[in-house]
């Protein structure tokens, strides 16, 4: 007899002849990972709290009419996050929630807090070529040509990923970037470096969901939410150096500020980022 905490996982709505919807073909999501999605947002919400049962294999399979490896495959997916434990015998338990080791990027000391960050982290060069600039980005950012250094990176804490940047470097300035220098250090700091030193960033951000590619990068589902953020940086005459666009995960990933009022009475900014 199933548990009093598997009997709170919502059944979701049925198509005939299938537990978790219809069989989806091409671009569709793999059933395992459905299952593995209901199930991580269930331990993610409480619905299973900490020390409390799942279903059983057979009860999963059952309910959402779906092949016992299939179920074994999504329980040893949350198994190797850590977020469940099997005992023989026993079944299988929700582990105590553990909270994440995550970075925050201070955007009051920003030109500060990227060397930082870089410092804490290792990277991984996924791309380092001269490129066309999507034409999306062209027409957000007028400065930037039609080619540009793209450098694409993949950034990791405690071994974990947690972004994955694409910056779009001026063709001049990308020219004179040694591909060995952005093992070592923050883009910032590899553009101050060439000269001349970036004076001004223009920081937004946004949320997306994880396309195939970024949800294999980052080690999530697909259709994750995640923290897309872009940095405009330019230098002391307005000229733009690069434009660099993350995908960070929020469970790793925060993104901090300190506001103060304006004081300038003629501004149409009430408030400003606090000076330091």
């Amino acid at each position: 007899m199933p548990s009093p905490t598997a009997r709170r996982i919502q059944k979701p709505k049925q198509t005939r002849g299938s537990g978790l919807g219809a069989k989806r073909t091409g671009r569709g999501v793999a059933r395992y990972y459905q299952l593995y999605e209901l199930l991580s947002g269930a331990l993610h919400d409480g619905t299973i709290p900490a020390g409390g049962a799942l279903p059983s294999e057979p009860d999963l399979a059952t309910r959402y009419k779906l092949s016992r490896t299939t179920v074994r495959r999504a329980l040893d997916r949350l198994e190797n996050e850590g977020r469940i434990v099997r005992r023989r015998g026993s079944g299988t338990f929700a582990r105590q929630n553990r909270e994440p080791a995550r970075l925050d990027l201070n955007l009051n000391d920003f030109f500060e807090a990227l060397p930082e960050l870089a410092a804490h982290t290792s990277l991984s060069l996924l791309r380092f070529e001269l490129g066309a600039v999507p034409a999306a980005l062209r027409e957000l950012q007028p400065q930037l040509e039609a080619r540009a250094m793209i450098v694409q990176r993949l950034h990791r804490f405690q071994g974990t990923p947690y972004a994955l940047t694409t910056a779009y470097v001026a063709e001049p300035a990308g020219r004179r970037i040694r591909r060995g220098a952005l093992l070592k250090a923050s883009l910032l700091t590899v553009l101050d470096q060439i000269g001349p030193r970036t004076a001004a960033t223009n920081f937004t951000t946004s949320a997306v969901a994880a396309d195939a590619v970024a949800a294999r990068r980052l080690d999530v589902s697909l259709g994750t939410p995640l923290l897309r953020t872009r940095a405009v940086l330019s230098d002391g005459r307005g000229q733009l150096h690069a434009v660099i666009e993350s995908l960070c995960r929020p469970d790793r990933f925060h993104v901090r500020a300190t506001l103060e009022r304006n004081p300038a009475r003629n501004s149409h900014a009430l408030w400003r980022l606090k000076s330091r």
